[in-house]
């Protein structure tokens, strides 16, 4: 058997067997097992010990092999068997287990506690190689045991193939004789049925591996899960349209290539001109026709891309790297090389322009970046990332200032521009009017339609949007002469096709005007899309403040959908049907375009509650934020949501709570700082005499910390309101409360802040007596949480208050250890500044 790789020779055989010892010791694992495990465990313990006697039974001791050994192994037939089992040993036993799973970090109150995510982990990962990273515990009990079934199996056929040394059964030294050569290698031939089982078992486990390793790749570049908006706008689009830009110049031009042509390309147009359907389109024209990666991003204002545009990033890398397997392995070696849990933005638009001078031709197509709040710094490292590489970026928006201006600064000869005309999408207007008409008038004569059809396609303006918005207004049981009518009487334009809707709105009867104003206002500004059953729930407590069944609707289905939803507010809003088979009240409530959302921010009524004595100069979202901070709260101080709770969650009663339970602090601290109304809420529900404050904390420690070790004594409501960055509260709370109360596994207030790198807080919980020196159960210190952090400032507060800098935690791990490890330069500095001992090693040396 000629194995290319694995002729070693017979002599470097000892140092194969000796290599699988070694790494067979680093096995830490089966110690998880548990006790359900047991067995298996001690499965794996006979065949270890079994493998280990092997060796010296066969002359292999010490590393060498010694001159009185098998006779066997003198056999170049059988010593390339033996060499190609123990490869098989470190392939499938040693490099695919001992270290456990990487942990995810998350962002944001819906994730684990930040005292958990802060918590320092060079104690735990400071020798773990992240190559192997696809442990045994990672697979779950019944893999392991296929992997231990196959160890058994690769020692007893070692043993097969060359016995060692017993009473019963020496071994002289000395060539032997062909028949016994021929004897011993029979068995191992791989030909014979075990060779086939294993080689299968061991393909098996190493897709099993190859996809586990990108899972975790994919994790460390933290891409936000997939839009919809890309899938749902293919469906959307009519056969033959969108095509006219493949005919245009510019694009020609850009998908060229080429050194003399602009790499990144702007297609500009009005709103509602049909952008996002023609960026889905070119997405899948690109992917369908090039071989060279193509990644999209389409950009949402009820998505959390509107606030980081560089999860853009993040989504392009994760696709390109799925697509290419040179990129995969680009981005896994710096995977393995970064001490963060979740990539850093730096070492995401690091990776980024790796990939994009290494892997040539690649496409970037970001639709909707007018619907962002903040780009000029993602346009100029996307321009700067791009320069001098063969990749192409498409972008599709708006035509807004602000990315004009990111986009001419300083780099005017580095981008083309198309701007979208009417003569482009007239072709497609008329397509798409045909075909609303068609939809909604099937009665009519084909006479009709053709005249209804072209009378919208003149009237809309080249807006693919406003055809949509006035298909509400386009009945069966109508004659051609009110049908004439009533696209004749609507405005032209989407302002003032907004403006036609608004008013129906504002002469409803004042129930129904209140409840449009509290479906609109949840729509436009919740922190993500609301299901119909929490927007029924979210608009009964914005317009009441309480929440009686009285007032649930008698069933959640397409009927009431229909007219208390869509009947009162369409065409500002708009129901979209979530995955095959999602019942009516787990569709979910959007605006249909993010127009809708800036006119709304001038419109919707302020109410009298919130008191601004620069009402005008401030912001119209903060206001809105502050109104739905407040709904939030009077929502979970109801005492009925926290009874009887449901499994799932979904029936109307208690279907927002999860979402206003993990949110109301976000909406606080996205709105108004100094309303006195929503801090006095905020404080009545932040102390222990309010009767749901443990059902809440509860939830909520369920929610972050699922797999934390239960406490005895919960952490204090101080603790809450730092975690949560309720400055007013905390205030308010620091001189009730102590500002040293621990929970029984030691959390505080000041490591939840120094771990969170809240420089406010901690200036705060420091000014008012709080002990720095206190550790939790792992003996960790404010100190090593900030360090493992690398939150600089912190750590200079602490010291100059006289934290000490040399303690060290249960583990033996120094804040300086934890500060390096993690790659903090700046607190590096800092403590060595300070005196602090680089000698010093932990518990593990």
């Amino acid at each position: 058997m000629e194995t290319a790789g694995l002729v070693i020779g017979v002599a470097g055989l000892a140092g194969l067997f000796t290599s699988c010892v070694e790494a067979l010791d680093k096995i830490q694992s089966y110690r998880t097992f548990g006790t359900d495990s047991h067995v298996l465990n001690t499965q794996f313990k006979a065949a270890r010990a079994r493998f280990e006697r092997w060796g010296p039974g066969v002359g292999i001791e010490q590393g060498r092999l010694k001159h009185a050994h098998h006779p066997a192994l003198d056999d170049k037939a059988v010593s390339d068997v033996v060499a190609e089992l123990l490869h098989i040993i470190v392939e499938a036993i040693c490099d695919a287990g001992n270290v456990p799973p990487r942990r995810a970090r998350g962002t944001g109150f819906d994730n684990k506690d930040s005292v958990e995510r802060g918590r320092p982990t060079a104690r735990n990962t400071m020798h773990e190689s992240k190559t192997k990273k696809m442990s045994w515990a990672l697979w779950g009990k019944g893999k392991r045991a296929e992997q231990v079934e196959i160890f058994e199996k690769l020692v007893q056929q070692l043993h097969n193939l060359v016995p060692p040394r017993t009473e019963n059964n020496p071994w002289s030294a000395g060539n032997p004789d062909a028949g016994r050569t021929d004897t011993l290698t029979q068995g191992a031939d791989p030909g014979h049925g075990w060779y086939d089982e294993i080689r299968r078992v061991l393909e098996r486990i190493k897709e099993d591996i190859g996809a586990e390793a990108r899972r975790q790749v994919l994790a460390w570049l933290s891409s936000c899960p997939p839009d919809e908006r890309y899938h749902d706008s293919l469906q959307k689009k009519l056969p033959g349209t969108c095509d006219w830009i493949l005919d245009r110049t510019a694009f020609s031009r850009w998908l060229a290539g080429g050194s003399t042509n602009r790499k990144l390309l702007w297609v500009n147009g009005h709103a509602g001109f049909g952008k996002t359907i023609l960026s889905a389109h070119l997405v899948d024209h690109l992917s369908s026709t090039l071989s060279a990666p193509v990644a999209h991003f389409f950009f949402s204002s009820d998505h959390a891309s509107r606030e980081d545009p560089f999860l853009a990033l993040r989504s392009w890398i994760s696709q390109i790297v799925s697509q290419n397997d040179d990129a995969f392995e680009h981005a896994r070696q710096s995977w393995i090389s970064d001490v963060d849990l979740v990539a850093t933005r730096v070492t995401i638009i690091t990776l980024f322009k790796q990939l994009l001078r290494d892997i040539p031709g690649c496409i970037l197509i970001a639709d909707g970046l007018d619907e962002c709040t903040s780009i000029a710094k993602f346009l100029r490292d996307v321009v700067d990332s791009v320069a001098g590489t063969e990749t192409r970026v498409l972008l599709v928006s708006r035509d807004e200032l602000a990315i004009r201006d990111a986009l001419t600064d300083g780099t005017r000869e580095t981008f083309d521009e198309y701007r979208i005309t009417l003569e482009d999408v007239r072709p497609d207007i008329n397509a798409y009017s045909h075909a609303i008409v068609s939809r909604k008038l099937c009665n009519k004569s084909d006479d009709v339609r053709s005249t209804l059809s072209e009378a919208m396609s003149d009237r809309c303006q080249g807006q693919f949007l406003w055809l949509k918005m006035q298909e509400e207004c386009l009945r069966g049981g109508m004659n051609k002469k009110q049908l004439q009518r009533a696209i004749e009487n609507t405005p032209t334009g989407l302002d003032r096709l907004y403006d036609h809707s608004w008013t129906k709105i504002t002469k409803l009867e004042e129930e129904g005007r209140d409840r449009a104003f509290a479906l609109l206002r949840w729509a436009a500004f919740a922190l993500r899309p609301l299901t119909v059953c929490e927007i029924t729930e979210a608009a009964l407590i914005l317009t009441s403040g309480e929440l009686s069944r009285d007032d649930f609707p008698d069933a959640v289905d397409d009927e009431y959908i229909k007219s208390e939803i869509i009947g009162l507010c369409g065409p500002l809003l708009e129901v979209r049907k979530g995955s095959t088979g999602s019942s009516p009240g787990q569709r979910t409530v959007h605006l249909p375009h993010f127009s809708v959302r800036q006119y709304l921010l001038c419109n919707l009524p302020t109410p009298g509650w919130i008191y601004h004595e620069n009402i005008l100069q401030t912001s119209q979202e903060k206001m809105q934020n502050t109104l739905l901070a407040r709904a939030c709260l009077q929502y979970i101080f109801l005492p009925q949501i926290w009874q009887n709770i449901p499994d799932d969650s979904l029936s109307l009663g208690v279907s927002l709570r999860e979402y206003a339970a993990a949110t109301f602090h976000q909406h606080t601290n996205s709105g108004l700082n100094d309303n006195e109304e929503l801090t006095k809420l905020l404080v009545q529900f932040f102390s222990r005499d309010n009767p749901v404050w443990n059902a809440w904390r509860a939830f909520i420690e369920t929610k972050t910390r699922p797999d934390a070790a239960a406490e005895t004594i919960p952490p204090s409501p101080l603790y809450y309101a730092v975690r949560m960055k309720l400055m007013a509260v905390a205030i308010n709370l620091i001189n009730e409360q102590s500002v040293n109360e621990a929970s029984s596994l030691g959390r505080t207030p000041l490591d939840i802040a120094c771990a969170d790198g809240s420089n406010d807080f901690v200036a705060l919980l420091l000014s008012k007596g709080a002990d720095f020196t206190t550790t939790d159960n792992d003996g960790c210190t404010p100190l090593n949480l900030a360090s493992n952090g690398g939150h600089a400032e912190i750590v200079k507060m602490l010291l100059e208050k006289g934290a000490d800098f040399i303690t060290v935690d249960d583990y033996g791990v120094t804040p300086l250890l934890l500060a390096s490890f993690e790659g903090h330069v700046d607190v590096v500095k800092i403590l060595l500044e300070k005196g602090a001992d680089l000698t010093v090693a932990n518990n593990d040396g």
